[in-house]
């Protein structure tokens, strides 16, 4: 019997880049689980156009017209957050592959498993980090978009960490999703002086302060974009991505032993046949919703979305993509933490945890 598997994906629209990247991950674990099963899986997807409504109605398409086994949900918060009311509602199990806020967790629902780390937990080394590197470092700036919950559940998180290591938080600020000019922003980071500078947008918000905020000549002692986990942040900023913090899921480099599907070289290898020369986290945390998906049906033995749910709240086992154990009453994800990363001489180095560092917080930024 082959299973189908369906999810709305941003083919246009914002998130047409993120979204993209996860229908190739999930495309590549069909093609690899299919080679060891053959016709085990097929996936099925509908553009979502990066908007909310849309998303519901391909949703309730995928769950009511086609009939799909298993539904993976799309990229960003605000996007699975508009799936998982259609899945709830129809009493469907939804794989939370794409959308990191602590929100969708709260509504709830019965009816989702989570994979990615929560946004909560996105910087939640950062401070330490930064205290390591300079015991002086004192103070953080927070800027984020005004809109989603996702921008205020990374924030929130830092806060807490900061109110915990006696930080200060010097700066709140928001700006509109739609900003392109940041000279209100920058003019309150230079009068704040904040040692730290955490930036939450969208990916064209990240990219348009970063610009500006380098060409200021803004003084810091870290600066972080949530944008600069990816490569995208390089590929547009050039060498003026230098020394930029950003969280990442996952990367290649880091080789978790799995106890279930393929290994991190495995996976990479997998993707670059597809012509992807850079495997970034939202291809990999898709992938990883497979292997996810496969290892909870061996363990259910039925694609019935109960056995699916149950099993899921009491497994705990790795992946490629690191360790999964969700919550078992809310379905969150609770087994892995974020990586850091740093652009440093044109690339992506790990600076947090420790023992995944491949180097030290290059500190000051500028």
């Amino acid at each position: 019997m082959t299973l189908v598997v369906g999810m709305p994906v941003s083919l246009t629209g914002q998130f047409q880049m993120q979204g993209r990247q996860a229908l190739a991950g999930l495309l590549a674990w069909e093609r690899d689980a299919n080679a060891e099963t053959p016709d085990a899986f097929r996936v099925l997807y509908h553009d979502d156009a990066s908007d909310a409504s849309t998303v519901r109605e391909v949703t309730r398409r995928l769950i009511v017209g086609d009939q799909i086994d298993i539904l993976i949900g799309p990229y960003s918060s605000v996007l699975t957050s508009a799936a998982a009311q259609v899945a709830e509602a129809h009493g469907k199990l939804l794989w939370n592959q794409g959308g990191a806020s602590d929100d969708v967790y709260r509504q709830g629902y019965h009816r989702i498993v989570g994979i990615l780390t929560p946004a909560r937990r996105y910087l939640s080394g950062l401070l330490p980090l930064v205290r390591q590197t300079e015991s002086s470092a004192s103070t953080v700036a927070l800027v984020r978009a005004s809109t989603g919950e996702f921008p205020k559940a990374v924030c929130r998180g830092v806060a807490e960490t900061a109110k915990e290591l006696g930080f200060r938080i010097v700066l709140d600020v928001e700006f509109a999703a739609s900003a392109v000019d940041f000279a209100d922003v920058l003019e309150r980071l230079r009068v704040a002086q904040a040692d730290v500078v955490v930036v939450v947008g969208r990916v064209r918000n990240d990219l348009a302060l970063a610009r500006q905020l380098t060409d200021s000549g803004l003084s810091a002692g870290a600066v972080v974009a949530v944008a600069a986990g990816i490569q995208a942040f390089q590929d547009d900023l050039g060498s003026l991505a230098e020394r930029f913090v950003g969280p990442s899921q996952w990367e290649p480099e880091v080789q978790h032993q799995p106890d279930s599907g393929p290994t991190a070289e495995q996976v990479v290898a997998s993707l670059k046949r597809d012509g992807h020369p850079t495997v970034d986290y939202p291809m990999a945390q898709a992938y990883a919703a497979g292997v996810v998906v496969q290892t909870c049906l061996e363990e259910a033995g039925s694609p019935d979305g109960q056995a699916l749910r149950d099993a899921a709240g009491r497994l705990k086992f790795s992946t490629f993509y690191g360790d999964f154990e969700i919550d078992a009453k809310t379905g969150r994800q609770i087994g892995r933490e974020s990586l850091l990363v740093q652009w440093q001489d044109g690339r992506k180095v790990i600076i947090w945890p420790p023992d995944l560092a491949q180097g030290r917080l290059v500190y000051p930024w500028r």
